[in-house]
């Protein structure tokens, strides 16, 4: 088992047994740690010689969420820093300094919603070895200013799961696309989106056959690629299983028992 799978494994070991009655549908650490990551890649920065994510985030809890999360917080604080190290690591992204995670009340949230506000900040300190440093000529990016901004995802979640196709906004240049299945229509208007049994996911799709995050698409210059994420029934294209792959008009996604075709718009 990998570093990365492992860092996982652990989390979700957080949220069984004694944890488990305690969460049912309340934010669990293992969509904590998706949703970061998730957060690094929306907001990454390309430099010269290097991708920079951002390395300190600012997680926002309801009550109900805060009280439960808090009560082992220094454990969950360090396991979703070692996850985000490792993921970082995995996609070859660099972090100008060590992740740092602070959980916060936001009494306007309910159980199962969460904010993430995403920043990169160097530190004049020592970076260690584990962590990818930047060379010595090249400027630190620019610190997005702290604030309780909500992970866009959190915006998304009721709308996601209607059945009706959201209206298309002006893009510009940019491709279009959707998805349709038997659950309804969605236009794929996010730079990554999540799809998945959990309600937090972007598209939510209710088979028990998919898993809770199963697989996401993500937009690629004038295309779109979908990838597992390690998934237990995996992702099927055409009958063909992928890890990951680049998407054509007319292509048949299988999540499960769920299958969704791929549609470029105009």
């Amino acid at each position: 088992m990998n570093i990365f799978k492992g860092i996982e494994k652990k989390l979700e070991g957080l949220v069984e047994g004694g944890f488990g009655r305690a969460f049912k549908a309340s934010v669990q650490p293992v969509e904590l740690a998706h949703k970061l990551a998730k957060e690094m890649g929306d907001h990454k920065t390309v430099g010269v010689s290097n991708v920079y994510v951002s390395n300190e985030f600012d997680i926002y809890l309801g009550k109900g969420d805060y009280e439960n999360l808090t009560s082992f917080a220094d454990s969950l604080k360090a396991e979703l820093a070692n996850y985000v190290t490792a993921f970082a690591r995995r996609e070859g992204w660099t972090l100008v300094a060590p992740p740092r995670i602070e959980l916060h009340l936001d009494e306007d949230l309910r159980v199962g919603e969460f904010g993430i506000a995403a920043r990169t900040v160097n530190e004049p300190a020592q970076t260690p070895d584990a962590l990818v440093a930047p060379p010595a000529t090249t400027p630190p990016p620019a610190v997005v200013p702290p604030g309780p901004m909500l992970d866009q995802t959190i915006l998304y979640q009721e709308s996601a799961a209607m059945p009706a196709a959201t209206p298309a906004a002006a893009r510009g240049g940019a491709p279009r696309a959707a998805l349709r299945g038997p659950q309804g229509e969605w236009e794929l208007r996010d730079a990554v989106t999540v799809l998945g049994r959990s309600r937090r996911c972007d598209i939510v799709l209710t088979d028990p056959n998919v898993s809770r995050q199963h697989a996401e698409i993500r937009r690629q210059d004038d295309g779109f690629m979908v990838r597992d994420l390690g998934s237990t029934n995996g992702v099927r294209i055409n009958r063909r299983d992928v890890k990951q792959a680049v998407l054509q008009h007319g292509d048949r996604i299988e999540l499960g028992t769920t299958e969704l075709l791929f549609e470029r718009l105009p």
